[in-house]
């Protein structure tokens, strides 16, 4: 699984600095990011429990756990070279597992505000009947591709896509941003499935659909609209697997 690190403030470029330092560690140690993990997941277990002999880890535990808190320490420390002293994260900032959203790290300023509009729009797109630029510009803003809600009018002017109506256009938006994905779009009934192609039997698998799930579970008493509202839905039910708390 991919490696994490969660430092408030810093910059894509500097994330990255500081996870290629912590993969170097890995490398280096010849273990990988899970196992050197299990190690240090090992040793906050003992730690919690109060050190008793009983659950004192393993050398190979305690060696694994080692490896994970010098990559944790590489990371932070080429993360936040050049920063002000005080503002230098030293640890808890690695992790293991899937990416923060793009909908929340487009743009930090209004994603609280953002975050909170999520479900408004899952609904509406749920029981939407047919295109809505008004839904349309409304996405948009969520989804931060915009820095404020605006109208149809003001959509029209700056050449907002079609979300609800255009499935070329959505289904190319989703293209670009996940790629590696595979799309799958039903005409009748209407529906859309985004499908993880490289998640393996340790990984969760994090494909979705916008009404019947693979399992044949409804997320929805009817199908979508059109299949541009359904691939619409099923790649904010994708983007939502992160933050809300409700099970799209």
């Amino acid at each position: 699984m991919p490696i994490r690190l969660m430092i408030e403030n810093a910059k894509p470029e500097e994330l990255a600095r500081g996870i290629a330092a912590a993969e170097a560690v890995f490398e280096g140690s010849g273990l990988s990011c899970e196992d050197s993990m299990s190690g240090m997941l090992a040793i906050e277990l003992w730690d919690m429990k109060g050190f008793p002999e009983s659950y004192e880890p393993s050398e190979e535990e305690q060696a694994a756990a080692s490896v994970w808190f010098l990559a944790e320490r590489a990371a932070c420390e080429a993360c936040c070279a050049g920063w002000p002293e005080e503002k230098v994260v030293r640890h808890r900032a690695l992790a293991v597992g899937p990416d923060e959203p793009k909908v929340k790290t487009v743009n930090p300023a209004t994603w609280p505000e953002r975050k909170g509009l999520y479900p408004q729009i899952i609904e509406r797109l749920e029981t939407a009947v047919g295109p809505d630029r008004q839904l349309d510009i409304d996405i948009c803003y969520v989804m931060g591709w915009v820095n404020e809600p605006g109208t149809p009018e003001e959509a029209a002017e700056i050449g907002l896509p079609y979300l609800t109506a255009n499935l070329a256009e959505v289904a190319a938006i989703t293209e670009t941003s996940l790629k590696g994905w595979k799309i799958e779009i039903d005409q009748e009934p209407c529906d859309a499935r985004i499908i993880d192609l490289e998640h393996d039997e340790d990984d969760d698998d994090r494909s979705v659909a916008a009404w019947r799930y693979f399992d044949g579970r409804i997320q929805m008493d009817k199908p979508p609209a059109n299949t541009a509202i359904a691939l619409t839905l099923a790649a904010m039910r994708l983007q939502a697997i992160t933050f809300l708390d409700q099970a799209w």
